[in-house]
């Protein structure tokens, strides 16, 4: 049916009025033919007239007119000589994308399918487009909504106030990256791979320092390089460290450490109890040793289902699992105290003055290495380290939890393009995903 519709029509100074399929390449090809005449040239050089001396022809990819055939414009184009200085020239094709060989409006389609979260390789095979024309585009395309933004914020004469600092994993064997934000505008800034000092040295190397000169605080967590690098490079800066790293982290560290210890307390116990149940038993003892071992067993197996039960707040538990949590405290002291000291330190982080907060860390730690739980005075020692940047969370109330979000726009772009080689393509990515305008692109591996 396709072949029966007649085709005429006109781009620019070119005509087409035929076309015919290649069924063993899939292609479908229209024939277009130049109708400029050699008295409407002048010769770029000396300005004399010029002539025809050849003729040439470019296939240009269009966009498919239907899922079984790819679509080639097949473009005839004149060759120029002057007349005088004998220079030559070749007809200029008004709608070829530059230095591709693909039409304006195929660069405009592939453009918008990876906008739409497209892969450069489903692209390519949609359009028969070659995979490198393709990623070429993308790569100029979010290159110039950067600088767009970029000229937009120097316009304005924007400088940030709020960053925050995180890392995140780009490749399998704990490659990572790091990436900071704008925390007001959400802009990714800048990316680098790496999370070392020397690595995280290379994002105050590519900004002049003015342009930090109105920065008041940066979030983050306490990975040494972060903290150090910014105290030498914005003196001027609080450092806020994350209230979600902390929690994480004593969720993991004591939390989780005293929780498992007390089940694996159980746990034994009950194996010492079955073990004691020998032969010289009479009935009636060895019923009571079974039932003291299934009671041992019971708690073991609450305990180890108890993980979110513990690390969430208590205001977010159900009638059901807050019942459950007060016979767990009721019957472990340790993990009480820990759960306790939890709770104290949501509240701290709650704390909007800095004189209260300030004696509620101190108090807080005083408490911890009291408490002679071995994993709670570990931590209380590590994290008393960085006590001024826990109390100056009540003077800026920030945290890296947008970056933290956006990580996952990141974990997403990633699992769609299955990876890529290419950092550099890939932290532009990252940026251009950051800028509000932004509609999640996504090209295939790098």
């Amino acid at each position: 049916m396709f072949d029966s519709i007649t085709f005429n029509f006109t781009i620019g100074n070119f005509f087409c009025n035929s076309f015919f399929t290649n069924v063993d390449s899939g292609t479908r090809i229209f024939e277009l033919y130049s109708n400029q005449t050699s008295e409407s040239i002048t010769c770029p050089h000396c300005g004399s007239r010029m002539h025809v001396y050849d003729n040439a022809s470019v296939n240009l990819r269009e966009i498919p007119f239907n899922s079984m055939y790819y679509t080639i414009f097949k473009v005839h184009v004149h060759r120029y000589r002057c007349t005088k200085c004998r220079a030559s020239t070749t007809e200029n094709i008004p709608f070829k994308y530059k230095e591709t060989r693909i039409t304006d409006n195929a660069a405009e389609f592939v453009k918008s399918l990876l906008m739409h979260r497209m892969s450069v390789k489903d692209v390519s095979l949609m359009t028969g487009i070659n995979w490198n024309t393709i990623s070429s585009i993308h790569k100029e395309f979010m290159k110039g909504e950067l600088e767009q933004r970029r000229e937009e914020l120097r316009r304005s004469n924007y400088k940030p106030r709020y960053l925050a600092v995180d890392e995140f994993s780009i490749h399998k064997g704990h490659t990572y990256a790091t990436c900071v934000m704008d925390l007001e505008l959400g802009d990714v800034i800048w990316v680098g791979k790496g999370r070392a000092i020397k690595d995280f040295k290379k994002f105050f190397e590519a900004f002049p320092s003015e342009y930090f000169s109105d920065v008041e605080a940066v979030a983050m967590d306490m990975n040494a390089s972060y903290n150090r690098l910014v105290e030498e490079n914005m003196p001027h800066a609080d450092i806020v460290y994350d209230r979600y790293h902390m929690q994480a982290q004593f969720g993991k560290d004591v939390l989780g450490v005293v929780r498992l210890d007390e089940a694996k307390a159980h746990n034994e116990q009950s194996k010492r109890i079955k073990e004691s149940i020998t032969p010289d038993k009479t009935f009636e003892e060895k019923q009571e040793l079974k039932d003291a071992a299934k009671v041992e067993s019971a708690q073991y197996k609450k305990l180890k289902n108890a993980r979110w039960t513990l690390l969430s707040n208590s205001e977010n538990l159900s009638a059901v699992k807050s019942g459950h949590l007060k016979e767990i405290l009721n019957s472990h002291i340790s993990l009480a105290t820990c759960y306790a000291m939890k709770e104290e330190m949501c509240r701290l982080y709650e704390c909007d003055d800095i004189e209260e907060a300030e004696r509620g860390w101190k108090n807080w730690f005083t408490a911890a290495k009291e408490s002679g739980i071995p994993a709670l005075v570990h931590f209380a020692e590590i994290k008393e380290k960085r006590l001024p940047g826990l109390i100056n969370h009540a003077k800026h109330q920030i945290s890296t939890g947008k970056l933290e979000g956006f990580n996952n726009k990141i974990k997403v772009a990633k699992r769609i393009g299955y990876g890529y080689r290419n950092d550099d393509h890939f932290f532009t990515l990252i940026k251009f995903l950051s800028i509000p305008r932004a509609k999640n692109p996504s090209p295939r591996k790098k």
